[in-house]
């Protein structure tokens, strides 16, 4: 199952990938882990993409697709958050997966205004401490996501699923399974074996 999340930062895209990715058995594919799991170990990536993530602007695209590119022939599929950010990048991933024959199944939409998503991501940065939270790199981050992404979501509005990501974490998961149950039928079944122990999650990322 191919599953692309879709939503600015703040609404929640990491913690309901990660529960998708326990529940279903999937692969989580987060860019923002990669990249700042590479600049935490000051790899060649690492120093490359740091200043740009401060500023909160964009990694090119070049770099992202070719960062992704190998995930995403997992024969266990995956959920991918993160990537897409522009129709360029748009463009490659569905080229990548016509290339090897593995489509996307749904794109799946969190949908939060922007005050919200900066109180999430300023609780974020007091809790976490992230240089990338600062109020000002946020509100540029917000301004490229409806700059740049949201002509994203439009590309995918045949295979979308809006989900109201203000709702709390477990009310946006029901959400969720209800949108995969409707857009991948039989195809994707929750993993029996598999437990969520959501009392203790909030939601505080994208």
């Amino acid at each position: 199952m191919r599953i692309l999340i879709l939503g600015p930062q703040g609404s929640g895209k990491g913690t309901q990938a990660k529960r998708i990715a326990a529940a279903y058995d999937v692969p989580h594919v987060a860019t923002g882990d990669i990249l700042r799991g590479a600049i935490a170990e000051g790899s060649e990536l690492g120093r490359r993409v740091q200043p740009i993530l401060e500023r909160g602007d964009l990694v090119p695209d070049d770099l992202m697709v070719d960062l992704i590119r190998e995930r995403l022939a997992d024969e266990h599929g995956f959920v991918l958050d993160g990537f897409p950010r522009t129709v360029p990048q748009a463009e490659a991933l569905d080229a990548m997966l016509q290339e090897i024959g593995k489509p996307l199944d749904i794109v799946l939409l969190l949908e939060v205004s922007d005050d919200v998503a900066l109180e999430r991501l300023l609780e974020r940065r007091a809790e976490e401490g992230r240089r990338d939270d600062a109020p000002d790199v946020i509100r540029n981050r917000l301004r490229l996501y409806h700059g740049l992404t949201e002509p994203v979501v439009a590309r995918y509005r045949t295979m979308l699923h809006a989900v109201d990501g203000e709702l709390t974490v477990d009310e946006v998961f029901a959400a969720v399974e209800e949108a995969l149950g409707q857009g991948a039928g039989a195809r994707l079944q929750p993993d029996p074996s598999s437990s969520l122990d959501s009392d203790t999650e909030k939601v505080t990322s994208g």
